[in-house]
């Protein structure tokens, strides 16, 4: 497992977690549904699992279920300034959820 981002969102995870000490410290990086744009992910501070692999980078922990690396890949991290932008190596198609209500959806 590989998670990348920059030095941006490393400080905004940094200050999310000394904000939320009686949290876990590690982030989970899980498939969180699709919207109008296609599939999303989101992150998490959470508790690590025996299913989960996991991958430090710049002193923070990141968790992901293994069979849900194994289908969607390594992870890019972006900071927008409103957000994260969470994107996969294998980011899924389709899937849309909002019945053709947006001209988001590849339907």
């Amino acid at each position: 497992m590989k998670v990348t981002l920059p030095q941006a969102a490393v400080e905004v995870l940094k200050e999310i977690l000394s904000e939320n000490e009686d949290k876990a410290k590690t982030i989970r990086v899980y498939f969180a549904g699709f919207g109008c744009s296609g599939a999303f992910f989101a992150v998490a501070l959470d508790e690590k699992k025996e299913s989960d692999l996991s991958h430090e980078t710049e002193g923070l922990t990141f968790i992901m279920d293994k069979e849900e690396y194994e289908k969607y890949g390594d992870v890019t991290i972006t900071d927008t300034g409103h957000g994260f932008l969470i994107s996969v190596e294998n980011m899924p198609k389709g899937g849309c959820s909002c019945d053709g209500g947006c001209t988001g959806c590849d339907n």
